[in-house]
């Protein structure tokens, strides 16, 4: 009796393996199918020509080391619906290109917990300076890098300082990830003008390869939506809020339950409020409808 019950998981056990196994490389299959050359950034294409030599090996190391952390893919796809289409929207409405929505997938994988130790934070991954640069509050009460909208309008409004002043769209990754002037320096000094030219730290030289690669693998995703989804169960989804105005806040705890709302819910929705309470201000915050 005993060995047939261990006969019987040991065959459960298998068949879960390979169902597993099975779900694996469907998905493997659909995500990480190596795009066809040209392969550009916002219509600015790879080089691959003599000239360019380390490019196409550059860009395979990233597209391998994305498709090799699956589990971590999946959360991207399931927080894309959360923030991807403010960005899209957001993109459009400043007339700067759409591929400008994965940098904030390099910087932080979607997730609203990130802190460097640079004291660069939230899904963007601002600077303290920068951020205040581009009308962000930041003081022991809030810290509007936690505010998706308005950090999401800000990095817009840099990238588009940025493109203004270098006109060349992976020079504006390069300049987001090391610093503009950092990089106009490393042009002059190199007497280039572009960033596949450009010999760089390594964390910079990766970046826009990085980028690439997460491009064309999220492509792979939305051609194929409707089958990784199935395999992947259900993606997060945004839920139905509205936005109040609110001054002074003297008790955080008090004021969510006048309302109706859970404390828990108010930080959640409002993870740039710092502490519990608001100082005097015309703030904007979320709650659930």
């Amino acid at each position: 009796m005993v060995k047939k019950i261990v006969i019987f998981f040991v065959v459960l056990a298998l068949w879960l393996l390979y169902f597993f196994i099975q779900k694996y490389d469907n998905i493997n299959n659909l995500l990480f199918k190596y795009p066809n050359f040209p392969i550009d950034f916002a219509w600015e294409e790879m080089p691959v020509d003599s000239k360019h030599f380390s490019n196409t090996e550059k860009f395979d190391r990233e597209f391998i080391v994305t498709s090799n952390t699956l589990y971590q893919f999946y959360l991207y796809i399931k927080r894309y619906p959360i923030y991807v289409p403010y960005i899209e929207k957001t993109l459009k409405e400043n007339k700067m290109p759409d591929d400008l929505k994965y940098i904030v997938i390099v910087e932080s994988a979607l997730r609203n917990d990130v802190n460097s130790t640079a004291w660069a934070w939230w899904i963007w991954q601002f600077m303290p300076d920068t951020a205040k640069q581009y009308w962000l509050i930041i003081n022991k009460y809030v810290d509007e890098r936690y505010n998706f909208e308005k950090s999401t309008d800000a990095a817009i409004k840099y990238l588009k300082t940025i493109y203004n002043d270098l006109w060349n769209r992976t020079l504006v990754l390069a300049s987001y990830n090391r610093w503009e002037n950092a990089i106009k320096q490393a042009l002059k000094d190199q007497w280039v003008n572009n960033y596949y030219d450009l010999y760089l730290n390594e964390e910079t030289s990766r970046y826009v390869f990085k980028i690439l690669s997460v491009k064309y693998i999220i492509k792979n995703y939305l051609s194929h939506q409707k089958s990784i989804d199935k395999l992947i169960w259900e993606s997060f989804n945004i839920p139905n809020t509205e936005s109040i105005k609110v001054g002074k806040i003297d008790n955080l705890v008090e004021w969510s339950v006048t309302l109706g709302q859970s404390y828990n819910n108010i930080k959640l929705l409002n993870p740039w409020i710092i502490w519990d309470s608001l100082p005097e201000w015309d703030w904007d915050v979320k709650i659930l409808k």
